[in-house]
């Protein structure tokens, strides 16, 4: 049975959206935290892999490279008024030729993130 990894998670649109005056757009692209990167015996917690919403090789995960990550979690308690929190940390290059990417954080990522979405801004930018 093979399924995309985004299958039921995100809506894909193929066509162009007509926007209108005073709606929000969304200045992300989403994605899944797959883990840690690892070997078979070891794993460098520091690092974490990343697949990109739409990403399907290398030359598409490039763009990337640089971009900063944001991942937003939900805490008991409020601080500043709120109870979500971020944490946040960027690209540092592609993990293999299927569009997955490696990052790092400036705290690691808890292994309660895992499966978890993220979100990668479009900057700062490159072109």
């Amino acid at each position: 049975d093979e399924r995309p990894l985004f299958a039921g998670r995100f809506r894909a649109t193929t066509q162009p959206v007509n926007m209108v005056k005073g709606e929000s757009c969304r200045l992300y692209v989403r994605g899944l935290i797959l883990g840690y990167k690892r070997a078979r015996t070891n794993q460098t917690c520091h690092t974490s892999l990343i697949k990109l919403e739409n990403v399907n090789d290398k030359s598409a995960a490039d763009f990337y490279k640089g971009k900063k990550l944001c991942y937003v979690y939900k805490a008991k308690t409020k601080k500043k008024g709120t109870t979500y929190r971020t944490s946040w940390g960027k690209v540092t290059r592609v993990h293999g030729t299927s569009g997955v990417v490696r990052a790092k954080f400036k705290n690691n990522l808890p292994p309660s993130s895992m499966g978890g979405k993220i979100r990668c801004m479009l900057y700062p930018s490159t072109i």
